[in-house]
């Protein structure tokens, strides 16, 4: 694909973008890493409100009552994926509230809804050529990772150095790796190779996400990225052999139904 041609003020623009996503994965890290997973998943699955809310003092414009009303039950379907069986069971699900994972999930939506409003509103002002939303999620994650990188160097290098290579839990190598062949003979092409899939893989499912976001609102895009969490919850079942018990498909199912009918109100408005 041809290469961007950015202007003095559209790399001012990136780099507010850029700052807003490293600033939303970085919380949304700290989150997972400090509470539990699914209180996290929970709170993430807010993201859809935050874009609403954003959206209507940044552009004064917000859709009708009765598109906004399924982001109800998309979050409450999500929700009950995540802590349905626990609540039945009668486990205590305010135990796994941790005030660095919520702090951290809060800032991570607000950082990412207002990246996509943002991002759509620079789209729609900018003269740069061939600035894509493939290209600008290219930008953004380049600018991200210079921003990035002296903190990581201050505050993770040390340790990085002292434990490298980090292969002690890598002494076996499968075959393959989600049905594709691995190359390593060691440990540590190993750690390399998993490191290469995990970066190929991340960047793609995100550069999706912004080709998408080209498409629709801010808001549909991050009603689709809470779906996500429960189509990742139906990979693991059928990659990783998970149980799926009846809580989980419940939800599952409430929130795919909801976000269909999201989307047939909204191509109604």
């Amino acid at each position: 694909r041809k290469a961007p041609k950015l202007h003095g003020s559209d790399y001012k623009a990136c780099t507010v973008l850029s700052m807003l996503h490293t600033v939303g994965h970085v919380a949304a890290v700290v989150a997972m890493s400090a509470g539990a997973v699914s209180f996290t998943h929970i709170i993430k699955a807010l993201e859809p409100l935050f874009s609403v809310i954003f959206g209507a003092v940044i552009n004064g414009s917000m859709d009708p009552l009765r598109v906004n009303i399924w982001l109800g039950p998309i979050i409450a379907g999500v929700a009950w994926a995540a802590v349905g069986s626990k609540l039945v069971a009668g486990d205590n699900i305010l135990a796994d509230i941790n005030p660095i994972a919520f702090a951290g999930a809060m800032t991570s939506n607000m950082a990412f809804s207002l990246r996509g409003i943002l991002s759509k509103r620079y789209k729609a002002e900018t003269n740069a050529e061939n600035l894509t939303s493939a290209n600008l999620y290219s930008i953004m994650t380049l600018l991200s990772f210079i921003l990035f990188l002296p903190f990581a160097l201050v505050l993770e290098g040390g340790k990085l150095a002292n434990e490298w290579p980090p292969v002690e839990k890598l002494s076996t190598i499968p075959d393959k790796i989600m049905g594709i062949s691995t190359f390593s003979s060691t440990s540590t092409q190993y750690l390399s190779e998993l490191t290469l899939w995990t970066g190929l893989y991340y960047y793609m499912y995100n550069e999706m996400a912004y080709l998408v976001l080209g498409e629709v609102s801010a808001t549909a895009q991050a009603v689709a990225n809470t779906v996500k969490r429960v189509v990742i919850l139906l990979a693991t079942v059928a990659f990783l052999g998970e149980s799926m018990d009846m809580h989980k498909a419940i939800g599952s199912f409430v929130a795919i139904a909801s976000t269909m009918m999201y989307s047939i109100a909204k191509s109604k408005k």
